[in-house]
């Protein structure tokens, strides 16, 4: 039986096209696969804290040193986020653009699940401990962005993301490009139409 984990990253709650498009691609995975299991994390409901000394520290003590409260509980957590990741058997980030990159909340997020012996192997290459994996993500942007070399260069989210599941071993990845999202802002689209553009586009994903 397949499980999915579904980050939802964007703080705007109800008001969120990548939640929005997130719920379309869970129902749209759910309808190919009735019996499968969807664990949602919420990266703002706690919000997952930056990584600090705390983490680090814990991560890095040797065995024979006794860790802090703080540092267990940044333990916990990371132990927690990696637990679904490892459960999971695809992935799904739908997130916004921030400033051409990546919100500070799925870079926490990333920072807690890129952890030494528990998601990549401290050994020649740095291999990456969770093969086998599939990750869909969709990429909300207040410009449309192609695949032109412009295109590619404003966005920094795909290619971090890229990295950094690769480098956990999770290198079969699809990104769907939802642009455009200024004009629903601006009052010139509705959502729904926004949303329904992109219908097609977000089946195909679920069904890949």
């Amino acid at each position: 039986m397949p499980t999915l984990l579904a980050l939802e990253v964007s703080p705007r709650g109800d008001r969120s096209i990548s939640r929005a498009l997130g719920k379309r691609f869970v129902g749209e995975w759910q309808a190919v696969n009735p019996e499968g299991t969807v664990i949602y994390r919420d990266l703002n409901a706690p919000r997952v804290p930056y990584m600090d000394n705390d983490w680090i520290g814990g991560v890095y003590a040797p065995d024979q040193v006794e860790r802090t409260p703080e540092m267990q509980k940044a333990l916990a957590l990371s132990d927690e986020l990696i637990a679904e990741l490892r459960a999971a058997d695809a992935l799904l980030i739908s997130t916004p653009m921030y400033n051409f990159t990546i919100p500070a909340v799925l870079k926490s997020w990333i920072d807690y699940v890129v952890r030494p012996g528990y998601t990549f192997r401290l050994a020649p290459g740095w291999p990456g401990m969770l093969e086998n994996k599939k990750a869909k993500v969709i990429v909300v942007s207040r410009d449309s962005y192609g695949t032109d070399q412009l295109s590619e260069a404003d966005d920094q989210v795909t290619p971090v993301l890229r990295k950094a599941l690769g480098f956990i071993g999770i290198h079969d990845i699809s990104v769907l490009r939802a642009g455009g999202s200024l004009a629903v802002n601006l009052g010139k689209v509705r959502i729904e139409d926004h949303l329904e553009s992109y219908a097609d586009e977000v089946r195909a994903l679920a069904e890949n």
